[in-house]
């Protein structure tokens, strides 16, 4: 058997002589059209550019807050709240906010409506002027030139009241409109694994606006934060300082009641007479004590709702100016090119193999 018939192969199988005469192939048809190629990348290229102008959005600004909330007490600080409580007869128990901010309860509690309608109705600085947010957001989001073009009611409108309490049924609807453009464009992330910071991320067409919001809508959610965790505490000092103040009010009487007694009875014989006005100093002197002890406890609650607020550090902070994201269109010129490019490989690939099949 001669060597030719061993080196012939099935028809399933190639050796590797043959890929590389389909590669020389390839180059050479590659070569001798090359002026077709290059035609139809530029025409991809300008197919691509001219798509992206006409579907291009405006530009879009992101400011971003890299945070982190640590939870206040900590130490004594608990302890010391439920022996002052228990003197009360108050079950102080845990902090309301214990469980409502943990894990990813606090993820999906900065998506709660509540949260929105007090920033959207907050008064915020700009350009050394306070205005309703809510009413910035109209004039600066662009959503009135382009989303809400049609809407002639809203063209118009303007939030009057800086509270939802105070809100009319018309100005409540506004909100959760401006709610639910803003609510997809901030977000609150842990954009990494190895660190328990969060970063806000807000986007919008104007960089102030993006600004604004973000500084807004942190400050909101740290004093909901701080409201929610120290809300018991709250409640127990207001009772102390109530205490504070009858004690105070009752000791002052009792004390101008002795000393109006001794001005009128200065020359006391009668035992009875001595008996009143000793009474009425001992219930000074015990009612000065409860007060100083109220004014002591009132203190140290105090001390312990400081310790018990949480502290928000502000790890890498948003600044103005904001640098717009990437222009897309140079996007649109490559995808163009390389979808012009593929396209002209295959007219001229089958071209070349329709001719060698009306050749054979």
């Amino acid at each position: 058997m001669s060597d030719n018939q061993y080196n012939i192969l099935p028809e399933d199988q190639f050796s590797f002589k043959d890929i590389v005469v389909k590669l020389v192939s390839f180059k050479d048809l590659i070569l001798r059209n090359w002026k077709v190629l290059i035609l139809a990348v530029i025409v991809g290229t300008g197919v691509g550019y001219l798509f992206e102008k006409l579907t291009k959005e405006p530009a879009i600004y992101i400011a971003k807050i890299v945070f982190n909330m640590e939870n206040g007490g900590g130490g004594g600080g608990a302890g010391g709240l439920q022996d002052l409580a228990s003197a009360f007869g108050i079950s102080a128990g845990s902090s309301s906010g214990a469980n409502l901010f943990s894990g990813d309860n606090f993820l999906e509690l900065l998506k709660t409506k509540n949260l929105y309608n007090r920033a959207v109705l907050t008064k915020v600085n700009v350009g050394g002027k306070d205005v309703i947010f809510g009413n910035y957001y109209l004039k600066k989001s662009g959503i009135l030139e382009n989303e809400l073009e049609d809407d002639q009611a809203i063209q118009t409108f303007k939030f009057d009241h800086d509270s939802y309490e105070t809100a009319t049924p018309n100005e409540k609807s506004r909100v959760r409109l401006v709610q639910a453009y803003l609510m997809p464009n901030t977000v609150v992330a842990n954009d990494s694994k190895k660190a328990s910071f969060l970063t806000l991320a807000v986007t919008s067409r104007n960089d102030t606006l993006s600004y604004v919001w973000a500084n807004l809508y942190l400050k909101i959610v740290t004093d909901f934060y701080k409201e929610t965790k120290t809300q018991k505490t709250r409640e127990l000092r207001d009772l102390i300082k109530h205490r504070v103040d009858s004690l105070k009010r009752e000791l002052y009487y009792t004390q101008n009641a002795a000393a109006r007694y001794a001005d009128q009875n200065q020359q006391i014989i009668v035992q009875e007479g001595l008996v009143q006005q000793q009474r009425l100093q001992t219930n000074s002197g015990q009612l000065q004590g409860m007060y100083f002890e109220a004014l002591k406890n009132l203190d140290n609650l105090n001390f312990s709702m400081a310790k018990e607020t949480p502290l928000l550090t502000r790890i890498d902070d948003a600044e103005l100016p904001i640098s717009p994201e990437p222009d897309p269109t140079k996007k649109g010129l490559v995808i163009g090119s390389i979808i012009g490019l593929l396209l002209a490989i295959i007219y001229v690939a089958f071209k070349e193999t329709l001719s060698e099949i009306k050749t054979n």
